[in-house]
C-alpha cells in the first residue's frame, strides 16, 4: 500500500457526495456493472425456489406508497439509530459486481440454515423474465417502478431468516431509499474489495476505472448500509500455500475444487468463511455461534476486561499501510489488538488513491484475517506530524472528522472502540447509541499532569462523565513527571473500585519515561507496542512491549517461575517440552516444561508435592485414571470421560461452590504454593475440532444431514466423537475391529444430551455402529464427509500395523471431505496416502502432526493464561518430529515448514 494521509473529502463529505448524486434519479447508474452481462448465481444447492413462498405478485403499488417515506441522512442525523438485531433478521448484502456478495452468501446460508435469496432470480420470479428482457421491453420510467416493487416485495416480505443479496439494479434512487428504511431495524451490509480482485473477476474494465468508479460507488453504498465487510481475497496455489490474492472468483465450486496435493492443505474461501461467520455471529449477537467457535480457545471463554494483567498490542494505521507487517507473528503474548487510526498531516496525494474508509476496512480485515483476540478500534484526536518536530503536532482533529473516522469504525462491528470524553457530548451520546454490540471505552488522555494529578478530583470527574455516559470501560492517561506517580495511579485505581455505585473496569496509567513501571502493573488491556513498529512508526521510549511487561510481571515477584510437565508411562518420546519451552522462552516466561516418566499413577503425588507446580500433560495410560484424583472437571472432559491436562488449584479456590462448573481459566495461577486440589481438562478434542474446521471446504459446511466417520474406540476416538458434536453433526458412525469397545462407545454418547437446548429427542447427535468394512454405506444417511482415525499406524508390542485403508464405499461423498489421522509415526500412513491420493475428487488429509500444536495452542492457554506463538510451537513440532520406523520422509517435512503461513483456524 502506498502512505496514507487524511483523506476528508471520502468520510467527512460523503453524505454530501451522496445527496449530489441523487438529485437527479438516475444521475449515477450503479447498475452500469450490472448492464455488462448478467449476473451469474450461485445454484451450489442452496439458493431456494421462491416457489414454496407466498411471494406477493399484486398491489406492489400500494404497498410501495402505504409505507412512509424514508428520509436522507444529512449531516446533522448521519448516525444509525441502533445496531442491535434480532437474531433471525435477514441480512442483506450490497456491493458493486466482483466483491464476492454470491460466494458470502452461499457460505452464510450453508452455515446457517438461511434461505439465499438473489435479486436478479427473485426479479425474474415476480416479473416473469429477466431485467434485461424487462428493461428492453418498457421504458426508463416503468423499469425503474418495477425494479424499486420487486426489491420492496423482496426485503419486506422476507424479513426473518433470509440472506438477501442484492444487485447493482437495486441501487437506483428509489432503492437507495427503501435499503436506509430496512436498514432501522435489518443488518445491511456493504461488502467491499479491493480493485484488483473486482477487476480480475469483471475482465472487462482496467484497474484504474475500477478504482474512479469505487470513489463514486463507495459513499452511495455506505449511505444504504449500516454495516461493512471487507473480503479479503485469497487463493490457493496447487503447491499449498495460501495467499492473499487479487482474484477469486465468483463460482464457489471452481474455487474449491483448487485442492493442493500437500498434506496440509489451506481451502480458498476457508478464511474468508471464518471472517465472515465471526463477522456475523458478532452483529446479530448469536452467542451460540460465537461460543462455538471460541471454545477452542479457552482464553476466549472469559471476557478480556475481567482477566488479569490483558495486554492490547497497538498497531498503528499508518504502518499497516506502509509496511509489511506479519500480524500473526506479532499477536502471541496479547489478549487484544488495537488499531490506531493516526491521522497524519495533510498530504497533496492524487486523487485516484484508494478511499480512506476502504483503507479502514481492509486494515481490520488484514488484522481479524491473522488474529483471534478481540480488535480494538481507536481514533487518535490529535494529528501526528510526518516529523518529530513538526510546529503542527498538536492539531486537533476535528469534531466532524473524528466523528466520520469513528463512524467507520463502528460499521465493521470492531469488539471494543474509545470515544475520546473530551469530545461534544453528542457526538459521544451518538456513538454510544449506535454501537450494537460492540463495546465502548470512554479514552482520555490528558497531554499535561492534572493540577491535582491522580489524587485531584479531576480524574474523578472523567471517571463520573464515563459512567454516566455509558461507556463499558474508562481508559485515562497523564504524563508522569516523578516515580511516586505510578504509587499514585494505583491509588487512584483502589478509589474507583470502592466507589459506592457499581464500577466499570478502569485503564489507568502513567505516559512518558518515567510512568513505564504504572504500564506493566496496570492489570487491565495494558497498551503495548512491539519493536517490529519502531520509532518512525510512534514507538517512543515511553513504550513498553509484551515481552518487557511480561519479565517485569515476573522479575517483580507478581508471578513465579512454574514447572510444567507431561506425565504418562511412555513419554520419553514427546515433543511437548520442546514446543512448550520454546513458546515459554519467546513470551519471556521463565517456566520450564519437563518429561515425567511414571510406571504408576502415584507417580503423580511427587508433581502435586511440588509448590511450583504450574500443569501437566496427561497421556497414556492415565487419562482416564486419573478422573477419580480430580477435585472438579471441565465440562469437556466429564463428557468425554478422559482427561489430557490438569491444573493445580490453589488458595481459597476449593472453597468455590463455582469452582466445578465454571471455565478452568478461573483456576490459572501462576503463583507457587501449596497445592490444594487439582482441576481436570481436555484439550485433544481441540486439537481435532481445529483440524476438522481447518480441512472442510465451504461446501462441505455442516448441515443437519451432515455424518461423520470415527475409526477405532479408545480416548481420542472419545474426543473425535466429541469434536463432531461440538461442531453442530448430528450422525455420527464408528468403526472398530472389536464391536463390542464400539458399542460401548455409542453407549457413551448417546445416554448425554450435549449441546441439545431446544431440540426435538429426534435432532439430538446419535451415534450409531458399523459392523464390518464390507458393508455398504446406510442409505438412510449420506456419505460421510468428516473421518477421523484414532487407530495407530505402527506396530506395539510386537503386533503388526494395522494398515487400515477406508473402504472405497465408504468414499462416495460427491464434494469429497476431509479425513484427520491422528497418528504421525509413520507420518505417511497408509490411510494418508489413500486420501491424498483421492485430492482430486475433494478429500483433504491432516495427520497427527497438524493435531499436536492445535491441541498444545489450548494447554499453553490454560497454563499460562496467555495466547500461544502458534506459528513457532509448530515450526517446533516439525523440526523435533523423529521416525523410529525410518519412515520419516524429511522432504515432507521441510516442504511444511515453508508453508506453515495461513493456518489459523
Amino acid at each position: 500500500m502506498s502512505s496514507l494521509g487524511l483523506k476528508r473529502k471520502s468520510l467527512v463529505e460523503h453524505d454530501a457526495q451522496t445527496r449530489k448524486y441523487n438529485s437527479t434519479e438516475g444521475a449515477v447508474s450503479l447498475a452500469v456493472l450490472g448492464s455488462q452481462t448478467e449476473s451469474t448465481r450461485h445454484s451450489h444447492g442452496q439458493m431456494s425456489s421462491y416457489n414454496d413462498r407466498d411471494t406477493p405478485q399484486t398491489n406492489h403499488r400500494a404497498l410501495l406508497y402505504e409505507r412512509a417515506s424514508p428520509t436522507l441522512a444529512t449531516d446533522n442525523d448521519s448516525w444509525p439509530s441502533t445496531r442491535n438485531f434480532r437474531l433471525n433478521s435477514s441480512i442483506v448484502l450490497i456491493g458493486i459486481r466482483g466483491t464476492g456478495k454470491s460466494s458470502l452468501a452461499v457460505i452464510l446460508a450453508a452455515a446457517s440454515g438461511r434461505q439465499l435469496i438473489d435479486s436478479d432470480q427473485y426479479f425474474r420470479q415476480v416479473s416473469g423474465c429477466s431485467r434485461a428482457e424487462f428493461k428492453r421491453n418498457n421504458d426508463h420510467a416503468i423499469f425503474q417502478q418495477q425494479e424499486a416493487l420487486v426489491l420492496e416485495s423482496m426485503l419486506w416480505d422476507n424479513q426473518e431468516g433470509c440472506i438477501i443479496v442484492c444487485g447493482a439494479g437495486t441501487m437506483e434512487r428509489r432503492g437507495q431509499k427503501l435499503l436506509r428504511e430496512y436498514a432501522l431495524t435489518h443488518p445491511i451490509i456493504h461488502v467491499v474489495r479491493d480493485p484488483e480482485s473486482i477487476q480480475s473477476y469483471l475482465k472487462a474494465w482496467d484497474t484504474q476505472k475500477v478504482s474512479h468508479f469505487l470513489q463514486i460507488a463507495g459513499p452511495i453504498y455506505r449511505s444504504c448500509s449500516n454495516l461493512e465487510f471487507f473480503n479479503l481475497s485469497e487463493t490457493v496455489s496447487r503447491g499449498g500455500t495460501n495467499t492473499t490474492s487479487s482474484e477469486q472468483d465468483s463460482s464457489l465450486e471452481s474455487q474449491i475444487d483448487q485442492r493442493p496435493q500437500a498434506s496440509t492443505p489451506f481451502l480458498t474461501l476457508k478464511r474468508i468463511q471464518r471472517d465472515f461467520l465471526s463477522f456475523v455471529a458478532f452483529i446479530t449477537d448469536d452467542r451460540e455461534e460465537t461460543g462455538r467457535q471460541q471454545a477452542s480457545f479457552p482464553l476466549s471463554l472469559l471476557p478480556v476486561e475481567s482477566r488479569r494483567n490483558t495486554l492490547a498490542l497497538s498497531v498503528p494505521f499508518s504502518a499497516l499501510c506502509e509496511t509489511s507487517v506479519d500480524i500473526e507473528e506479532l499477536e502471541y503474548n496479547v489478549d487484544a489488538v488495537e488499531l490506531v487510526i493516526d491521522v497524519v498531516e495533510h498530504t497533496a496525494q492524487a486523487a485516484s488513491d484508494l478511499d480512506l474508509a476502504d483503507k479502514i476496512s481492509h486494515a481490520v480485515a488484514l488484522i481479524r484475517r491473522h488474529t483471534i483476540v478481540p480488535l480494538i478500534y481507536h481514533v487518535e484526536s490529535y494529528v501526528r506530524p510526518k516529523r518529530p518536530a513538526s510546529a503542527n503536532q498538536n492539531e486537533r482533529v476535528s469534531d466532524r472528522e473524528y466523528s466520520a473516522l469513528v463512524q467507520q469504525g463502528l460499521r465493521l462491528g470492531p469488539s471494543f472502540l474509545t470515544i475520546d470524553l473530551d469530545r461534544d457530548k453528542t457526538l459521544l451520546a451518538n456513538v454510544i447509541r449506535s454501537c450494537g454490540n460492540t463495546k465502548i471505552i470512554g479514552h482520555f488522555e490528558s497531554r499535561q499532569p492534572f493540577p491535582g494529578g491522580w489524587d485531584g478530583d479531576e480524574c474523578l470527574k472523567i471517571y463520573e462523565r464515563a459512567q454516566k455516559l455509558g461507556c463499558d470501560m474508562l481508559r485515562i492517561c497523564q504524563p508522569a513527571v516523578k516515580v511516586e506517580d505510578n504509587d499514585a495511579v494505583q491509588r487512584f485505581r483502589h478509589k474507583v473500585q470502592n466507589l459506592p455505585i457499581r464500577p466499570i473496569p478502569v485503564i489507568a496509567y502513567n505516559t512518558g519515561p518515567l510512568g513505564r513501571m504504572s504500564r506493566c502493573f496496570n492489570p487491565i488491556l495494558t497498551p503495548v507496542t512491539h519493536s517490529h513498529f519502531g520509532k518512525s512508526s510512534g514507538l517512543v521510549d515511553s513504550d513498553v512491549t509484551a515481552v518487557a511487561v511480561q519479565k517485569a510481571l515476573y522479575s517483580s515477584f507478581v508471578y513465579d517461575p512454574m514447572q510444567y510437565f507431561v506425565f504418562g508411562a511412555n513419554v520419553s518420546y514427546s515433543m511437548s517440552p520442546a514446543m512448550h519451552n520454546a513458546a515459554f522462552e519467546v513470551c519471556g516466561m521463565p517456566h520450564r516444561y519437563s518429561i515425567f516418566q511414571s510406571a504408576e499413577l502415584r507417580g503423580l503425588n511427587e508433581l502435586v508435592e511440588n509448590p511450583y507446580f504450574g500443569g501437566s500433560s496427561v497421556s497414556l495410560p492415565y487419562k482416564t485414571e486419573v478422573i477419580p484424583l480430580l477435585h472438579s472437571m471441565s465440562p469437556h472432559a466429564r463428557a468425554i470421560g478422559a482427561v489430557n491436562t490438569i491444573i493445580p488449584i490453589r488458595n481459597n479456590d476449593l472453597a468455590d461452590p463455582r469452582v466445578s462448573e465454571v471455565s478452568s481459566i478461573h483456576l490459572e495461577r501462576t503463583r507457587a504454593g501449596p497445592v490444594r486440589g487439582i482441576h481436570g481438562d481436555n484439550t485433544d478434542w481441540i486439537g481435532i475440532c481445529n483440524c476438522i474446521r481447518r480441512g472442510l471446504s465451504p461446501a462441505n459446511a455442516i448441515r443437519q444431514t451432515t455424518t461423520g466417520l470415527v475409526i477405532g474406540s479408545g480416548g481420542m476416538a472419545r474426543a473425535a466423537i466429541y469434536s463432531m458434536i461440538h461442531l453442530g453433526v448430528r450422525n455420527i458412525f464408528v468403526y472398530n475391529r472389536t464391536i463390542a469397545k464400539a458399542e460401548r462407545l455409542a453407549e457413551h454418547y448417546n445416554r448425554q444430551d450435549l449441546f441439545s437446548q431446544g431440540r426435538r429427542p429426534e435432532d439430538r447427535p446419535r451415534v450409531r455402529i458399523l459392523s464390518h468394512t464390507d458393508d455398504p454405506w446406510p442409505v438412510a444417511f449420506k456419505q460421510p464427509t468428516i473421518i477421523v482415525s484414532g487407530i495407530p499406524a505402527h506396530s506395539i508390542a510386537g503386533e503388526p500395523a494395522p494398515n487400515f485403508n477406508v473402504p472405497t464405499q465408504w468414499l462416495e461423498s460427491p464434494t469429497g471431505g476431509v479425513v484427520v489421522d491422528l497418528a504421525y509415526k509413520p507420518l505417511n500412513t497408509p490411510l494418508m496416502k489413500q486420501i491424498r491420493a483421492l485430492s482430486h475428487r475433494g478429500w483433504v488429509a491432516l495427520d497427527g502432526l497438524d493435531v499436536l500444536p492445535e491441541q498444545g495452542f489450548a494447554q499453553f492457554e490454560l497454563f499460562t493464561g496467555r495466547r500461544a506463538p502458534r506459528r513457532l510451537m509448530r515450526t517446533i513440532v516439525l523440526q523435533e518430529y523423529e521416525d523410529d520406523e525410518v519412515h520419516d520422509d524429511r522432504n515432507a517435512i521441510q516442504y511444511r515448514l515453508r508453508n506453515l503461513d495461513g493456518q489459523l483456524t
